[in-house]
């Protein structure tokens, strides 16, 4: 995961966004951190497209609520938001390539919320293996009922 991030950094900071964004999306598909979301969202934002990158900055903040940089986030999305309906796409300037990615890691003392276990392998796994046990209860259940008296001409009908 590491060297697709690194790798998504350097390619950000040479202006080569598209690329950027399969190396985080690629350290993304390893191990799901938000702040993975954050920099696809720049890169996109950096490209001009809008779209894409209010789509990645709402999820950086759905995944990681209390992020250190909330407000900056929130200020990025807004001004987003006011060139939403223009249609030409910015064009990356040395002005804009000044700022590096933030720093990936979270600021000291804020511990970053544990993911849900709806979000964790073991939880999927579990499902799957109560799907298919109660699917091979149905099948043993009903093929254990009635009796073992082959049909006649008058139907399954007991006599005795």
């Amino acid at each position: 995961m590491q060297e697709h991030r690194a790798l998504g950094h350097r390619l950000y900071r040479l202006g080569r966004y598209e690329e950027a964004v399969a190396a985080f999306r690629r350290a993304y598909e390893v191990k799901a951190d938000a702040r993975l979301l954050y920099d696809i969202a720049e890169c996109y934002r950096e490209a001009g497209a809008v779209d894409q990158a209010l789509f990645y900055y709402d999820r950086y903040l759905a995944g990681w609520p209390d992020a250190f940089d909330r407000a900056e986030v929130d200020e990025k999305v807004a001004e987003l938001e006011a060139m939403r309906g223009s249609p030409a796409p910015r064009t990356a300037s040395p002005a804009h390539r000044r700022h590096p990615l933030l720093i990936m890691e979270p600021a000291a003392g804020k511990p970053r919320p544990a993911p849900h276990a709806w979000q964790r392998w073991w939880f999927w796994t579990a499902v799957g293996i109560g799907v298919l046990g109660g699917i091979a209860a149905g099948i043993a259940l009903s093929s254990s009922s009635g009796s073992s008296l082959p049909p006649t001409e008058l139907g399954n009908m007991r006599f005795y």
